[in-house]
């Protein structure tokens, strides 16, 4: 019944709730200074995670590092994201060897948007959550947790495949 309704709205309201839901949007200042945004025309995994150093996370961003290569063969870049300032996430990134961005959302206000965040009196509480964004910079798989890389690597495989074959 729902899905019904929401195919007779106005384009204009279903492209706000869309992009209200699904977010897309975001530009981020990585450790080194450069700055990022979803790149026209490639995968992207944003890795949320709450912080650098501790075991769980540092864990999770070795297993994208070690698959690093893999993901890059099948054109799509990799983002850790956090409110951490440069300096923490220049030391961690060095003492890890990532060679991928570590990206600084200042007052969390991206994490917000991709709703990985939980309000806590002196500012937003990441909610480890991994998001993959297809070229089109629609999101394709959302994540709790830390899902396996390789599982994420097979999800890319397959959704690259149904592009080529039209399915």
């Amino acid at each position: 019944m729902l899905r019904s309704v929401l195919h007779r709205l106005p384009t204009p309201l279903k492209d706000a709730i869309k992009a209200r839901v699904y977010p897309s949007e975001w530009h981020l200042q990585s450790w080194d200074g450069s700055w990022h945004r979803h790149p026209a025309g490639r995968w992207s995994v944003l890795v949320f995670y709450p912080g650098d150093g501790t075991a769980g996370c540092t864990r999770q961003l070795q297993e994208f590092q070690a698959n690093h290569g893999r993901l890059a063969e099948l054109g799509c870049d990799v983002y850790g994201i956090n409110p951490a300032e440069a300096e923490s996430h220049r030391a961690f990134a060095e003492a890890n060897g990532f060679t991928f961005p570590l990206l600084t959302d200042r007052g969390g206000s991206v994490a917000r948007q991709f709703h990985c965040t939980l309000p806590i009196p002196g500012g937003p509480e990441i909610v480890r959550t991994v998001y993959l964004m297809n070229p089109e910079r629609k999101i394709r798989l959302a994540n709790r947790g830390a899902p396996s890389v390789t599982a994420i690597v097979r999800s890319i495989e397959a959704l690259q495949q149904a592009s080529r074959t039209g399915q």
